[in-house]
């Protein structure tokens, strides 16, 4: 069944490759530049080969009839129709590109008539797909003579599940970046985990999107809590605290493989508890998607014994929920929006101690076939 999802995966993610390609305005119609980029997701099993055949690319304008096909306008394919998406090297790889009128876009949809996967040691074999046709719902502004640059990040854990009955069920699950600086790179990780003095850091990699791969990850300034360190290759912060607690801001910096070299930098603070103290960890949760599921865990150190999770203020998403004995927090939103809210995580002392932690999640539209 592994080995199911995965083709689900990499049919929609080849498709995501192939988002959009630039539509030509009559010379009288003030354009401007579309560049779309995407960055992957790894395979639960090693693909050697993820060939697709596109055969359409739409894009709907603000203000058409969405119910109206005259509404669409057809896009023209760059290249052969067939590619190797494993060909595509790098988070520079530019996809597509071309001039659009002026003005606000809404939609994007495609039609792939063909996925051929190719495990290690195996032969091609055909993805399949809920639907040929694939539309993406994210508005998007292009300017007069400037570069708008669209960033797909496509979430394989949320995209692809798997049912009680055997069936992988397939629902895109894809953040999009907009941003007006081609190839610029940003450090996207929102923020890092608390941990305590004596007990194992949750190890966090650092993720970045934009530049060329590989890239190199070091201490622009200040400290890390001793006995963390950051791996320069991979940009995982891990290790045992030790020594001092309370708040230690550090800030860090990546740094691409270019000639002409790009970085980014981003400041964290990440508190340490003293030895025993009970402390929510978590300082952000991940963002989901209309009707995909999510699933996040709070997670806490210290105390004593087990932990009781509550809802301390605010409102989840609607339809996610929290489970008290687990700190899981689970469901299929129903609606976009940004949701804050207060966790509270109980001990079993006596008397017992708490921690309460502010978190939001961010539900963004979703995809539709």
């Amino acid at each position: 069944m592994k080995r199911k999802a995965v083709l689900m995966f990499v049919t929609v993610f080849a498709m995501m490759a192939m988002a959009l390609v630039g539509c030509a305005a009559p010379s009288s119609t003030p354009t401007g530049s579309v560049e779309v980029r995407v960055t992957d997701a790894p395979a639960k099993e090693e693909v050697t080969s993820v060939k697709v055949t596109v055969t359409s690319v739409e894009i709907h304008k603000a203000g058409a009839n969405q119910e109206d096909e005259s509404g669409w306008m057809p896009m023209k394919l760059s290249g052969a129709n067939t590619f190797d998406l494993l060909q595509i090297k790098g988070l520079e790889e530019v996809l597509a590109t071309g001039d659009l009128a002026v003005g606000t876009y809404t939609q994007i949809r495609m039609e792939v008539t063909k996925v051929a996967v190719t495990f290690k040691g195996g032969q091609p074999e055909d993805a399949k797909l809920p639907s040929g046709k694939l539309k993406f719902v994210q508005p998007f502004d292009v300017a007069a003579g400037k570069t708008t640059v669209l960033l797909f990040d496509f979430d394989a854990a949320k995209s692809v599940n798997v049912t009680g009955n055997e069936q992988v069920m397939f629902k895109p699950v894809i953040k999009l970046s907009v941003t007006k600086t081609p190839g610029a790179m940003e450090i996207t990780t929102p923020s890092l985990p608390n941990g305590e003095l004596g007990k194992t850091y949750d190890a966090t990699t650092l993720a970045t999107m934009g530049g060329k791969t590989p890239y190199t990850w070091s201490l622009a300034t200040g400290n890390l809590p001793a006995g963390l360190s950051l791996n320069s290759t991979t940009g995982v912060i891990s290790g045992t605290p030790t020594t001092t607690a309370g708040d230690f801001t550090f800030t860090i910096k990546v740094e691409d493989s270019s000639t002409v070299k790009k970085s980014a930098t981003k400041s964290f603070t990440v508190n340490i508890a003293p030895d025993g103290v009970l402390q929510i960890t978590n300082t952000s949760l991940s963002d989901g998607t209309v009707e995909a599921v999510y699933e996040a865990t709070v997670k806490a150190v210290g105390g004593t014994g087990t932990y009781t999770w509550s809802l301390a203020s605010g409102t989840l998403p609607t339809g996610l929920s929290l489970t008290a004995t687990t700190g899981v927090i689970t469901g299929t939103p129903t609606a976009k929006g940004d949701f804050s809210f207060a966790v509270k995580v109980t001990d079993s002392a006596s008397p017992a101690n708490s921690d309460t932690q502010n978190l939001t999640i961010h539900v963004a539209e979703g995809v539709s076939n």
